[in-house]
Formats: structure tokens, sequence, C-alpha cells
């Protein structure tokens, strides 16, 4: 009537559970923490908090004077490059002509040359700043005033869990502005007493549920 069975004493596997308190977080490798590398003004927020986002997709949009002046210093950079490579073109080629001296053909090569390094440092530079190579082909045909605007963009697609950033905001350098978190994995903290270490082992099976 109550379900008693008897049965002829053997060994048996026990199952032994436990019940233990934890806490669902967000898993740390899909995680990321957004920051602005360059100083500025908050001039857009594309997004809030809880918006689910795309790779590359813009968060936000600062205005940086420090960016503009790289960005010029890059131009400025270009434009002494190209003078020197047509000078040097019309050195050699009076030169080889027998028409200018060598010394002149000489001193069109070192300015050449000086001209490339101040290229490389001005990318380099940019490259610091958050620009990246497919975006520094792009500066030149840019129109100049958005020489200051930087695009704070997504690195992958995930839900943003922590935003720490309001248009108009002085936003500095290296400072967390969103936080984004790929949730389609999870991890789950669980808290192990010292009671239970002995029969908590790597590899069992754990069944999770939600309080109600």
């Amino acid at each position: 009537e109550f379900g008693v069975i008897i049965q002829k004493a053997g060994p048996r596997t026990l199952q032994i559970k436990r019940s233990l308190p934890g806490e669902i977080v967000p898993n740390l490798e899909a995680l990321a923490h957004i920051v602005s590398p360059v100083e500025g003004i908050a001039r857009k927020v594309e997004k809030g908090l809880g918006e689910f986002v795309k790779a590359a997709e813009t968060l936000a949009i600062i205005e940086s004077k420090e960016l503009a002046e790289a960005k010029t210093e890059y131009l400025a950079a270009l434009e002494s490059l190209r003078l020197a490579e047509l000078n040097f073109a019309r050195e050699e080629r009076l030169w080889k002509r027998k028409i200018s001296a060598e010394r002149e053909y000489l001193k069109a090569g070192q300015v050449l040359a000086e001209a490339r390094i101040r290229v490389r440092a001005a990318e380099n530079k940019l490259y610091a700043l958050g620009i990246r190579k497919s975006d520094l082909k792009k500066i030149p045909e840019n129109p100049p005033d958005s020489l200051a605007l930087y695009s704070i963009t997504a690195p992958f697609e995930g839900r943003i869990i922590q935003k720490h950033i309001a248009l108009g905001e002085l936003v500095d350098r290296h400072k967390e502005i969103y936080e984004i978190c790929d949730l389609r994995t999870v991890w789950c903290y669980l808290t192990v007493y010292q009671r239970d270490l002995g029969v908590i082992k790597e590899g069992q099976e754990v069944e999770v549920e939600a309080e109600t």
C-alpha cells in the first residue's frame, strides 16, 4: 500500500545528491570591456543598456582633438612624401642626364627617406589611437569635419550589460564605457562547503534550478 519493497541485501550504488547555492554569471571568455583609446566628448550614444548589438556595430562616437591633430599630422606627412617623391624623380632624371650635380640627387634621396619615416611615425601614432589599417587609407578621402570623430564599435555580437557613457560627457582615455557579453553561454558559480568536499568530484553532472 505504501510502496515498500522487500529485497535481498546486497551491494548497490547510492545516489548521493547535494543542494548547493550558486550564481549564474556571464561567460568571462565571451565578455568585453569596451574602452575609448582617445580622450574626447561623446557626440553620439547609439546603443543603450540591454540592447543587442552585432559585431562592428557603432556604439558611440567620440569627438577628439587629439585624434584630429594626429590625422592632420598624417595628412601633412603624406603630402610631404608626395612632394619628396616628385622632387627625387626630377633630380634623378637630371643627374642621369648629367644636368644636375650628384650632391643634389643624394640630397633629394635623403629628403625622401626622411619623408617616409615621418609617414610611418604618423601611421604608428594613429594605430596607437585605435585606427585600423583599413580606416587609415580612407583618411585622405574623408571630409575635414570628420577628422576629430572616432567610432566606438562592438568587437563581437552580444548584449550590452553595462553602460557608462552619456551624451556630451567627457570620455577619458581607457575609461570603460560599455560592457558587452555573448549570453548564449553562461557560467555557474557554486559554493561547495567543506563537509561536501569528499563527495564532489570533477566531471559530475549538475542540475541547475532557479529559486522561485
